[in-house]
């Protein structure tokens, strides 16, 4: 990615096709390059320091002290596929979001059609989501995409085909059946008064974020946005 685009994560940057959450071999591993040893410690005293030290190597990379790119992948969960706890969910990041500043200025919906929810127990309506923050006072905007709530979606994430899109190789369920429908929807006016743009996203609403932010940054222009990406959550 250009130098230009920050990608904040915990662990090792998430490949389009494999976008995982940190793991503790993954943070222990970092922690090791930077002098931290954790063999000698209690199992419960090493988790609280690894605790204690990712967040100070996160503080060391300079990275943003808000959780605001964290709530914008929860809001994004507001579907009734995702069930009754994660709507309350989304409704308290929603609540943080407007706390912090932030309103919402676009949605992109995508129908498509019936599925099974994400337990495979009842049938749902499946909708693809994206959802576009802007806090005013500063220009600052999140992109987030919804993440995996129906097994539509799960057996997209877990298809192995691949395909060729926008000039790259591309995991082609995602890519054709999740992301480049919402994406159709959006405009490069959706983003011209974006002084900083964050992207993110959580499972595959997490492949689907870092989708954008490469073809986004592309010296090509594949999307014909005309801006490039700040930040990938």
């Amino acid at each position: 990615a250009p130098a230009s685009l920050r990608v904040i994560a915990a662990s090792d940057v998430p490949s389009v096709r494999d976008v995982q959450p940190p793991t503790c071999t993954s943070m222990l591993r970092r922690a090791a390059s930077r002098g931290f040893d954790a063999s000698t410690l209690p199992r419960a005293a090493a988790q609280a320091t690894l605790l204690q030290a990712s967040r100070g190597f996160a503080a060391a990379a300079s990275e943003p002290k808000d959780l605001s790119a964290a709530w914008a992948s929860l809001a994004a969960y507001d579907s009734k596929a995702a069930g009754a706890f994660l709507n309350g969910e989304a409704a308290k990041a929603k609540a943080e979001l407007g706390a912090a500043g932030y309103a919402l200025a676009r949605e992109y919906v995508v129908d498509h059609g019936k599925s099974l929810n994400f337990d495979g127990t009842v049938e749902v309506d499946s909708f693809d989501a994206a959802n576009l923050w802007l806090r005013e006072a500063d220009g600052r905007a999140i992109l987030a995409f919804r993440g995996s709530d129906t097994q539509k979606n799960l057996a997209n994430v877990r298809s192995t085909e691949t395909c060729s899109m926008y000039g790259h190789r591309l995991q082609a369920a995602v890519a054709e059946g999740e992301f480049a429908p919402l994406v159709a929807l959006m405009s490069a006016g959706d983003f011209s008064g974006c002084r900083v743009l964050a992207v993110t996203g959580h499972s595959l609403g997490g492949g689907c974020a870092s989708m954008l932010a490469v073809l986004m940054n592309d010296k090509s222009d594949p999307l014909g946005f005309g801006e490039t990406v700040d930040e990938l959550y």
